[in-house]
């Protein structure tokens, strides 16, 4: 569990940078941690349906070892934090170095109402909140970088999707582990214990147990120590996002994303099968284009099987082939 151990260490590091740069009012908190090492983020976003609101999103952000121009705002899925980009870098689970490596600079945020992004009514975090935050900072990365992406894993797709879909602000789109055709086992679960669950408390546990949650996201290929790495630090998910993200609004907002669209499913994804990437592709009617990529020996949180690493890799090679999201290394 070394692995393990290292990563607690960092992010209790992240956790105490981020405090102290809160509590000094920055608008954007970071330290100058080198390149291809995280440093801590806070980006100020304004509550849509209250605009005399404000948040906090917290984060890290890892840069090349050269001037990047292009930024990838990174969004975690259900259960998960921006942590999960940067899981285990020693051991080659860090999507986050991996993109930052191919000349990118990349931006991992806990979405509302997780991790340091703390918010005390659950109800609030919905789906179309998530989506304007995302928006909001895609805004303030424009006013660094001349090309922005935005990527995200499972309902961090979702959000993705909405965001491009929404608000045309972004240069390319990268959807992983997401569609809107999901498994009959995955809607059961859904519907009779995740939904139920929300309608109780504010907060509740993805996907049921710790147990239910390791068979639904994991393969017998992943490592047991990342399984058990992972099912520790599981987080809560608002209540807010499992009611709003039921009838999956992107479904309606496909067809108006307009740029370059990456879709990434796994083998033996048991919530969204990869069985159904044609048609999921299909439903991004005017994106010049969507390519498709299917990771081998790996379930639904593909990023931490061994397979995942060079997933990480393809999608670095995705962006670098792009002329709208140019890197900044030869």
């Amino acid at each position: 569990m070394r692995s393990r151990t290292m990563k607690q260490h960092r992010s209790s590091v992240v956790g105490a940078a981020l405090l102290a740069a809160a509590s000094a009012g920055l608008p954007v908190a970071r330290a100058d941690s080198g390149p291809l090492e995280p440093a801590p983020v806070t980006y100020r976003v304004t509550d849509p349906h209250a605009r005399s609101v404000e948040h906090e999103i917290h984060g890290f952000r890892v840069d090349p070892p050269c001037a990047a121009t292009s930024v990838i705002l990174l969004q975690h899925g259900l259960s998960y934090g921006a942590e999960a980009w940067d899981f285990s870098p020693e051991d080659g689970y860090s999507y986050a170095r991996t993109l930052a490596d191919a000349g990118y600079t990349v931006v991992a945020i806990d979405r509302l109402g997780y991790g340091a992004s703390t918010l005390d009514d659950g109800y609030r975090a919905t789906v179309d909140v998530h989506a304007e935050f995302a928006h909001q900072i895609v805004q303030q990365l424009r006013g660094e970088f001349a090309h922005v992406a935005i990527g995200g894993h499972s309902a961090g797709a979702e959000i993705s999707e909405l965001e491009a879909g929404l608000f045309n602000d972004v240069d390319a789109l990268i959807a992983m582990g997401y569609h809107q055709f999901p498994s009959t086992r995955f809607l059961a679960d859904f519907a009779t214990g995740d939904i139920p669950r929300a309608l109780l408390s504010d907060y509740e546990y993805f996907l049921g147990t710790p147990s239910h949650r390791a068979r639904m996201f994991y393969t017998a290929a992943a490592e047991p120590w990342v399984v058990a790495a992972d099912t520790a630090a599981a987080h809560l998910t608002p209540s807010g996002e499992i009611l709003t993200i039921t009838l999956q609004p992107s479904r309606v907002l496909a067809p108006f994303v307009r740029v370059p669209v990456l879709l990434q499913l796994a083998d033996s994804d048991r919530l969204f099968p990869a069985a159904f990437a044609p048609l999921a592709a299909a439903s991004f009617i005017h994106s010049p284009s969507v390519t498709l990529d299917t990771v081998p020996q790996a379930g639904h949180t593909y990023m931490l099987h061994p397979t995942g690493p060079a997933a990480g890799e393809r999608i670095a090679d995705w962006l670098r082939g792009r002329p709208e999201t140019p890197s900044c290394l030869p």
